[in-house]
This record gives structure tokens, sequence and C-alpha cells, in this order.
């Protein structure tokens, strides 16, 4: 029966057996998406006398619905696990991205201060009275920058000087900004990093020589100073 969309066309729903006379063709289309005709059903366009099953008439065929070939009709099989060929796994890399440096910068600062509280200077200059201890290793003088920390009325006076030789007038009575202003100035010349040793009073709180520790520190990771020690005197027996 060829397509003829602007003629109407009879249709016969054999469950019911029931028949629709001149009913629009795209009214017919829109039953057979719907699911309201079946393949079995017939149609004819009116005014002919012999019928056509619906699901050999290609206007129509296309509009009936189709039964997806993959589709688990079986409710049991349906929810089955699905099983594939391959397995997720996270790598390695993944789990630890970063690594934690805290640790190792408390263990590096430990082992900076204890070299530097166990090391022995002999400076000449000097009239710092530095905590004693036994063991000590003896470092050379000349060549090397030395900060005194030494006991004042209020605050802790601060002095610089090079190797044996006594503090300047101008390099002496210092503030720790004034000292490390100082100390900038010293180092702006040189080529090659020097040794910096920080004299301090036995009887100033530690965190003063902390606090010097911890603004030399830029200075190394410049490379202006290669090492920061803190003098000490060899306890006599």
């Amino acid at each position: 029966m060829a397509e003829k969309k602007s003629k109407t066309i009879d249709v016969w729903i054999v469950e019911s057996n029931t028949v629709y006379k001149e009913v629009p063709f795209t009214v017919v289309a829109d039953w057979t998406q719907q699911g309201r005709l079946l393949e079995d059903d017939n149609v004819r366009q009116s005014g002919t006398e012999k019928w056509h099953r619906l699901g050999k008439v290609p206007a129509f065929a296309a509009y009936l619905p189709r039964v997806d070939p993959m589709r688990a009709e079986d409710q049991a099989e349906a929810l089955e696990p699905v099983e594939v060929d391959f397995a997720w796994h996270r790598r390695p890399a993944d789990e630890d991205d970063d690594v934690d440096m805290i640790p190792l910068i408390d263990i590096s600062l430990v082992l900076l201060i204890f070299f530097m509280m166990t090391s022995t200077v002999v400076i000449a200059s000097s009239n710092i009275l530095v905590p004693d201890t036994e063991h000590g290793t003896m470092l050379s003088a000349p060549g090397v920058f030395w900060i005194g920390i030494d006991k004042g009325k209020d605050d802790p006076v601060y002095s610089i000087g090079e190797g044996d030789k006594a503090a300047a007038a101008e390099d002496s009575k210092l503030d720790e900004k004034g000292v490390l202003q100082r100390l900038d100035a010293r180092l702006k010349d040189l080529q090659e990093p020097v040794e910096v040793r920080v004299t301090a009073h036995r009887d100033l709180p530690f965190d003063v020589v902390k606090r010097m520790t911890v603004a030399l520190a830029p200075y190394q990771q410049k490379r202006k100073i290669s090492f920061v020690r803190a003098e000490v005197s060899e306890k006599q027996p």
C-alpha cells in the first residue's frame, strides 16, 4: 500500500475486533508510537477493501516500539553484578604527593643548636663571660666575624668584630638591628661565605641567642655565611 498521508486510514484492532474508519494518518502514527496498535493489527486506505498487517506497512513500521536487544528481560538477570576485565588501582604517588618537611626541619635545628653549643673559640678581644663546657672543639679565630651580646642595664648590648680584634667604637654598644646593619656592610664586598660566631653572656636567656641565630639564617640561605657557631669557654677541671 502506497503511503499517502493526505488520505485517511481505516484501522482494525484485532484483539478487540474493533474497526475505526477514516482516521487521519498522523493519528494512526501516534497510536502506533504509543503502543495502542500492535504489529498484528490491520490497516487499509479508506475506500479500499484489502487489509494490510500493520507491521508490514513501511509507513507505520517505523513507529512501532522496538525491543532493546541488550535489555535484560529477566529481573534476576538484571540485578546480577556486572563483571569487567579490569579494576581501578590507586597509584602509589597519589597517596603521598607531598613530603612533610617539618620533622626534618626540627631535627636540623636541634643538631644546629647542639654543634653551636659544643664549640669552643678563643677570642682575645672579648670580655664577655660565655657559658662553660667540657670537651669543646678549638676553632681558629682569624678571618672569622663575631657578634657579641653582653648584658646591659635593661636590654642586651650588641657589638661586632673580626678575628681577634676588638670591636671599633662605632661597632660597639649597638642594638640587634644596628649590629645586623653593620654585618650587612661587612659582608657586602665579600665574595666567599664567612663563619660567624655568636659570643653571648652566660646569664642571658637562651632566647636572645636563638633570636640572633634566626636573624642570621637568611644570610646562610644567600650563601653569605657558611657557619653560625656559639662561643663557649672550656671548663677548667
